[in-house]
């Protein structure tokens, strides 16, 4: 478990950040929803399917190999999630394991506060300390500025370019 200070309006606000459990899904699936909706403005042609969603993150809660976090506030609300799974590389050598960064969110009023970064953290530190990965990778929107600074400014590098022609 991680505490975290966030400073929300004029007040100082404690938040926990933990794996979730079965009764925090359909809040998760929430969130994955309003995620997949801001991703329109990057992937127009995205489409949300609530039960798929359900269904994969209920299995990926007993995956040993995957990981689901949420940030929730003093009264319990969670404001933020972070997905990650780990697999071996087989293309490269066979010791190479490593962690995808799928999914993070933090509602609206919760940005710009440091809960994405320590959502990060959590899962970086699962990762490499659990999981003993050697590589943590992640896929933005090209155009998705914000995401871009918070990966950079955790080390992140461009490693791959996709291009894509839509016709």
């Amino acid at each position: 478990m991680f505490f975290i200070k966030c400073y929300h309006g004029a007040m100082n606000t404690d938040v926990t950040i933990n794996r979730i459990t079965i009764e925090d899904l359909e809040k998760i699936i929430d969130l994955g929803e309003m995620l997949q909706s801001e991703e329109q403005l990057y992937e127009t042609n995205l489409v949300f399917n609530r039960k798929a969603s359900f269904e994969h993150y209920q299995t990926e809660l007993t995956n040993p190999d995957a990981l689901i976090i949420a940030a929730k506030v003093e009264d319990g609300t969670i404001i933020g999630y972070q997905y990650s799974h780990t697999h071996t590389l087989e293309y490269l050598n066979s010791d190479n394991k490593e962690c995808v960064f799928e999914a993070l969110y933090v509602t609206r009023h919760f940005r710009g506060k440091g809960i994405g970064k320590a959502l990060n953290n959590y899962a970086e530190h699962w990762a490499i300390n659990v999981k003993q990965v050697n590589r943590i990778s992640t896929h933005i929107y090209a155009t998705n500025d914000a995401s871009l600074k918070l990966h950079t400014s955790s080390g992140f590098k461009p490693y791959n370019i996709e291009l894509v022609k839509n016709i």
